[in-house]
């Protein structure tokens, strides 16, 4: 069998997966070692994606007919891409599909799995895959439908209401859509769309001026955006720069800002010859190399300061009332990430969240001293528990009463929004990461 039969890549991709590595990082490295051309590279993009996106919904298919059979993980797996592909890929042919998976099945096993492999995929095909109603449970069939834990589909329930959830639910397992962030010192849209229109078509954001969408392609590819006219960004997240409200030049701290998209967006509010710096610190030497690599692409270079450091240690570092603005894009769940990263559905528990919340609300006591008074402390995250979010600065506030909430400035008007005093964006909302910012102005 082929080598680089993307069916056969897609299995040995979801088995590392599985195994801990990173689904974005796996397929990018799989596509580039293959050499695969864009039609194969997109149909293993897609099996990729689509069986992590709805995992559990697969196993509850397969569960009739594998029975209490004790398999290998990528049996599991190749069976797991075969029902995918019949169930939610119309233009797929079962022949092609029964076909690929026998072989694999020799390719990885024996003789004796490609039959058994067989005889599953012809009894489902015969048989058809159970209905969804049949689980009685509405919690259950929820989480079930949407391939998400029954517990983040209660908290989803408790923190949002049953019809908020269910539209996250109904919208994380959909291919996002490609996002940037024009480099507005030195392009617009127009221009923009007019270098990619070859390649790309392009869309304004709804909720970001900076921000312009695609449906697909690898923009990260071009010529112009290793020149800097723009880098990815979702649109979420490009909205945190702009609601700091930065003065040209003022002393910015990005906190924990590896690889460094916002550092590069702050940079841009920056005007070096009048002073305006942004000190970016990351924890790794390696990431810090990562953060100067995007500055100098972006152009921006001649703004940023980045350094490896632990965000706790900054007031040591630099002294109190040492800042304009400070960023603390903090450390998180990624729950707002389902639809990007769908796996991180399967990672992460309660317990994580409630140790995050202690790392988060740590991070923000040590860096409150640094901020100078009247100036602004910006708390973000790419999650939507309430947890990380809302409460934890909530109880910043009670410990901080120098410090006072502002509303979230945006540049768009924004009609959706989940939190009282902060901006907490769904997934659902706009199509976006779920994400969330609050801005709090030191008084004293």
């Amino acid at each position: 069998m082929d080598k680089n039969n993307e069916r056969l890549l897609a299995v040995e991709v979801l088995t590392r997966v599985g195994k801990g590595s990173y689904s974005n990082l796996t397929l990018d490295a799989t596509i580039k070692k293959a050499k695969l051309d864009s039609r194969d590279a997109g149909l293993l993009t897609n099996i990729v994606y689509g069986v992590i996106q709805h995992q559990m919904t697969l196993d509850f298919y397969l569960q009739p007919f594998v029975g209490k059979r004790k398999l290998d993980n990528w049996v599991t797996v190749l069976l797991r891409t075969a029902v995918y592909q019949m169930v939610y890929l119309d233009k797929v042919p079962n022949r092609a599909i029964f076909y690929d998976s026998t072989e694999i099945a020799k390719e990885l096993g024996h003789v004796g799995v490609a039959k058994f492999v067989t005889a599953i995929l012809r009894r489902i095909d015969r048989e058809g895959v159970p209905a969804l109603d049949s689980i009685k449970d509405d919690v259950q069939r929820m989480a079930i439908a949407a391939s998400t834990p029954d517990w983040l589909v209660q908290k989803l329930i408790d923190q949002y209401g049953l019809a908020d959830a269910q539209a996250v639910l109904d919208d994380i397992n959909h291919a996002p859509r490609a996002a940037l962030r024009m480099n507005t010192n030195i392009t617009n849209a127009d221009d923009l769309k007019f270098r990619l229109e070859e390649q790309f078509t392009l869309e304004p954001s709804v909720i970001s001026p900076a921000g312009m969408t695609a449906d697909s392609g690898h923009l990260a590819l071009t010529p112009e955006f290793g020149a800097g006219y723009y880098t990815m960004q979702d649109e979420s997240s490009q909205l945190v720069a702009p609601s700091m409200q930065i003065q040209p030049g003022g002393r910015v701290l990005d906190a924990c800002a590896a690889p460094g998209g916002k550092t590069t967006h702050i940079a841009q509010y920056l005007d070096a010859k009048a002073g305006g710096e942004v000190v970016a610190l990351d924890l790794h030497p390696h990431k810090v190399k990562l953060i100067d690599q995007n500055a100098e692409r972006m152009q921006v270079q001649d703004r940023v300061h980045a350094q490896a450091l632990d965000a706790r240690q900054a007031v040591a570092e630099f002294g109190a009332a040492a800042f304009d603005r400070v960023l603390v894009d903090a450390p998180c769940s990624g729950l707002g990430l389902m639809r990007r990263k769908p796996e991180v559905k399967y990672e992460k528990s309660q317990a994580d969240i409630d140790n995050l919340t202690k790392v988060q609300s740590s991070l923000l006591d040590a860096i409150a001293p640094i901020v100078k008074v009247g100036g602004r402390l910006t708390y973000s995250t790419c999650t939507v528990a309430r947890e990380e979010n809302e409460q934890v600065v909530a109880a910043f506030l009670a410990r901080h009463p120098e410090y006072q909430q502002e509303p979230v400035f945006t540049e768009k008007h924004l009609q959706k929004n989940h939190a009282a005093n902060g901006l907490q964006l769904l997934p659902s909302d706009y199509g976006t990461d779920g994400f969330f910012i609050a801005n709090m102005t030191r008084v004293k």
